[in-house]
């Protein structure tokens, strides 16, 4: 499968996704793919090592996907340039020129279920920032601990995950 993209090393952490041509505002980047995961096996990955905490892409409730390559290489950005939505569509939310690292920010996917984790998980996964944004908030959190106005923004520029959209309908309408 061909992509806009290439892997290349990133400042950002390790290795990132970087546009080979322009990709146009609204543009469909890629479809991330990868073994999917309830959170009873995620679990067990964790505690054995296998899987570290930032690599699951959060697709449902309490359903991951394990992301194959080149999309584990994609990195955060609190400033991002693309969004996910759907479940696991990356599209740019604005214009991105040739050679940019494509970004996205990952507490959009991530809208826990503590009682499926059986823990407070929304306090549990946090992963430091290294974006170099000049808004950096330091460290990565769950949806629900980003400010207002970010969730604000990332709902209307449809740049949430559908099952987060199903959740924020349902409180909406409560």
């Amino acid at each position: 499968m061909t992509h806009p993209f290439e892997v290349r090393n990133s400042s950002i952490e390790g290795k990132g996704i970087f546009a080979t041509a322009p990709i146009l505002r609204g543009e469909t980047i890629c479809v991330f793919e990868g073994s999917r995961f309830r959170i009873p096996e995620l679990k067990r990955l964790y505690e054995s090592g296998d899987e570290r905490i930032d690599d699951p892409l959060q697709i449902g409730n309490d359903l991951y996907i394990d992301l194959d390559e080149p999309y584990i290489f994609s990195n955060h950005s609190c400033t991002p340039n693309a969004g996910m939505r759907g479940e696991a569509i990356l599209f740019a939310l604005r214009d991105i020129e040739r050679g940019e690292e494509i970004t996205y920010d990952y507490s959009t996917t991530e809208c826990t279920n503590d009682r499926a984790w059986g823990v407070n998980w929304t306090d549990t996964w946090r992963i430091p920032c290294h974006c170099g944004a000049k808004h950096c908030r330091g460290e990565i959190r769950v949806f629900s601990l980003l400010p207002d106005e970010a969730k604000e923004a990332y709902y209307q520029q449809g740049a949430l995950m559908g099952f987060i959209y199903t959740r924020l309908a349902a409180e909406r309408s409560a």
